[in-house]
């Protein structure tokens, strides 16, 4: 996982697939440009604070993720 900066605030993350797939669905993300195993997705920066509480979520849910797999 990696922040892209104070300009962009764009996040690389790991993902469950299918998770991954719905916030892209849901316009929050879109898949890595190389993604290797279908996990890798890039969540678009926060707008306002509305947007940082959602995109915190998500981050703690890749963490998640790496910790236990689920």
């Amino acid at each position: 996982m990696h922040l892209h900066g104070v300009q962009d605030t764009s996040v690389h993350l790991v993902l469950p697939a299918d998770r991954g797939e719905e916030l892209v669905r849901l316009g929050w993300a879109e898949p890595h440009q190389y993604a290797d195993f279908g996990t890798e997705f890039m969540i678009f920066g926060p707008r306002d604070s509305d947007e940082l509480h959602v995109v915190l979520s998500i981050i703690k849910e890749s963490l998640d993720f790496a910790r236990i797999g689920a």
